[in-house]
């Protein structure tokens, strides 16, 4: 069965714009709060204002207030429904003090729903699934069981070639993947944290990671590694059938250079 051509919605996901705790802070030689706003400038249906933006995790380069109180002048200024989830950078709880949208759980777009997934885990890195985080998901599924989902989560599911990177992924996989598989209604899964688009297939889902809206880390890299590809976000049109069409964008010319000398942070 073909689609028809007019999505039933469209989202912008941007992830991890490391926002510091005023508008001077650069991180690896990017002012991020700079080419967040130069990513918004560049999005896409500035007139056909998408249904909804999907930011996945790591708003905060440090989990600190100011950082959500300049995120929260920025979204205010836009014409866009947003949506968040935190990263292994934020603050989960100052957020839910701070950021003036309130974390929401699902939100539904016609015949689809969006589902806002919690990987980051207090002090560590890599991605973990709580168990009630799992329970949630599961009854969420059972509930619009007779609708198509998307998955939004920070942490990534499965192995990008990136060594380093890698050993970040949502260590639970293995249930998340046994619990999603049980519901056909699951169409994508979209995620962050590794500052690059990727895509593959994880068993019959669509996996797909998001440019970073300030600066890339290099594909392929065994060790932390700058790439020289400028702030992105990525796109998502949603039809009636549930078939989906997803592809990023980047923002040639942005007028920033990445510090190779940075090792990390």
């Amino acid at each position: 069965m073909q689609h028809t051509n007019r999505p039933v919605a469209r989202i912008l996901q941007l992830s991890d714009s490391h926002l510091g705790a005023s508008r001077d802070f650069r991180l690896a030689g990017i002012n991020t709060y700079q080419s967040f706003c130069q990513v918004l400038e560049a999005l896409p249906d500035r007139d056909a204002v998408p249904d909804l933006v999907a930011v996945t995790g790591d708003i905060a380069g440090d989990g600190d207030e100011a950082a959500y109180h300049l995120f929260n002048q920025v979204m205010a200024e836009q014409p866009r429904s947003f949506a968040w989830l935190p990263g292994n950078h934020d603050n989960f709880p100052l957020m839910h003090q701070v950021l003036h949208q309130p974390f929401r759980r699902v939100i539904e777009l016609g015949n689809w729903v969006a589902i806002f997934l919690v990987s980051a885990q207090p002090g560590e890195v890599s991605g973990q699934l709580a168990d009630a985080e799992l329970t949630e998901l599961q009854d969420l599924l059972h509930r619009h069981r007779d609708q198509y989902v998307l998955l939004f989560v920070h942490h990534m599911p499965v192995e990008i070639s990136c060594q380093w990177l890698d050993k970040h992924r949502i260590a639970n996989h293995r249930q998340l993947a046994d619990l999603v598989t049980k519901f056909p209604g699951v169409r994508a899964l979209f995620a962050g944290h590794v500052h690059q688009p990727f895509s593959t297939s994880w068993q019959g889902i669509a996996v797909h990671s998001t440019p970073s809206t300030c600066f890339q880390f290099l594909p392929g890299s065994d060790g932390f590694e700058l790439s020289e590809q400028p702030p992105g976000y990525r796109w998502i049109e949603l039809y009636a059938d549930g078939q989906l069409k997803t592809g990023e964008g980047f923002v040639a010319g942005a007028g920033q250079q990445v510090d190779h000398r940075c090792s990390g942070y």
